[in-house]
């Protein structure tokens, strides 16, 4: 579980990586603000880097989420989402006031509050999804489809222009190969398909699975239940791949090169709004009238700080999408499953024995290429 000097230093990294993302935004300020003169301008530069960020960040965003207090208690998805929705709110509001914002008309609150009203009911499909999927399916399944998402509202409906279609595609494919398979091998998938190649008869096995790994067998899923949670990562894949759409045509309308900032306060006044009617909703429908204990003494903490750390996240992914475009930016974050696995298998030790390891960096490898790849085949 996540200590409390683990915590700190990943607190202090990821202030770290927002600070020198904003002071270089403000140093590199009017070479931001001018038209791209070549593909290696500071724009692509600065939003690589905006990338960079937040894969680490986003990858470290749910640590608190497996704190003893959390697991010991079950907390309900809902009361965890309040706190979260007010670390998102309250780190996005300080971002913008302790920057020089130009703040802009109320009337364009409105993409914030759609921004939000996408936020909240996606995190509560995703735990709706690990809950009936596991940790592995889920994830893997919206991650990929996120990425799917953001390159058709990038491609179709922006008209980001590509220099190559079919590159992207396949720099596209590879992504979701590679993040397929790095949360498939959290999963008895890959030793059953060892196993199965391994035994004949009755040889013993050529790679000693049981001994490399003390893993009991998974628990069946009904069909019902793993369509029910396949169709929650649907819908998880769909809502966090259009999440970047009102900050699109937000940016469009303000026409302000601090649009990812001035957002931020809109999407903060918007999560505020929406986080209640939303898990009113949820404890309606979960709990009728005897509602969840909120336990805010043993986890209100944890859900301020990971709130932190998904607007932290959040903030940086404004930028790769600004400057590298919702079909390359936002796709790329999701690699952040990458620093998800690292955790899984070096802190938490969810990934053990050769073969999951194996398949885990080979999945890694793919992931790189098809960054690489997308990189530059995407945007012009």
């Amino acid at each position: 579980m996540v200590s409390k000097a683990i915590g700190f230093m990943v607190t202090l990294t990821v202030c770290a990586l927002v600070a020198a993302v904003v002071t270089l935004r403000f140093m590199w300020k009017e070479e931001l603000a001018t038209p791209d003169t070549d593909k290696n301008s500071k724009k692509t530069i600065f939003g690589a880097v905006s990338v960079l960020s937040c894969i680490i960040t986003f990858g470290c965003y749910g640590i608190f989420i497996k704190s003893p207090s959390v697991q010991r208690l079950q907390i309900d998805p809902g009361v965890f989402q309040i706190y979260l929705s007010i670390g998102v709110a309250a780190t996005l509001m300080c971002v913008a006031f302790y920057t020089e914002t130009h703040f802009q008309p109320v009337m364009l609150l409105i993409w914030g509050i759609i921004g939000a009203a996408l936020l909240v009911p996606c995190q509560i499909f995703g735990y709706i999804a690990i809950n009936h999927v596991g940790y592995a399916v889920g994830p893997a399944v919206w991650a990929g489809l996120t990425m799917v998402i953001s390159f058709l509202w990038g491609v179709l409906m922006f008209k980001e222009k590509l220099n190559s279609l079919p590159g992207s595609i396949g720099g596209l494919a590879l992504l979701v190969v590679g993040i397929g398979g790095a949360a498939t091998c959290q999963s008895e998938l890959p030793n059953r398909i060892v196993q199965s190649c391994c035994f004949s008869g009755e040889r013993q096995p050529l790679l000693d699975l049981q001994a490399s790994e003390a893993h009991a067998e998974p628990e069946k899923v009904s069909f019902k239940s793993f369509m029910i949670g396949i169709a929650a990562a649907v819908v998880v894949g769909v809502l966090n791949g259009s999440l970047m759409v009102p900050f699109h045509y937000y940016s469009k309308l303000v026409d302000d090169p601090n649009a990812a900032i001035s957002y931020s306060v809109n999407f903060a006044a918007g999560v505020a709004i929406m986080t209640l009617p939303v898990v009113f909703v949820w404890f309606l429908i979960k709990h009728g009238t005897n509602w969840p204990p909120f336990h805010f003494y043993h986890v209100g903490l944890q859900g301020l700080v990971t709130g932190f750390y998904w607007a932290c996240g959040y903030f940086l992914a404004t930028y790769a999408t600004q400057y590298l475009g919702n079909a390359v930016g936002y796709p790329l974050t999701q690699t952040c499953i990458l620093v998800n696995g690292l955790w899984g298998i070096l802190y938490y030790k969810e990934i053990t024995g050769k073969v999951k390891v194996t398949l885990f960096a080979l999945s890694a490898l793919v992931i790189i290429g098809g960054a690489a790849v997308l990189a530059k085949f995407g945007t012009q």
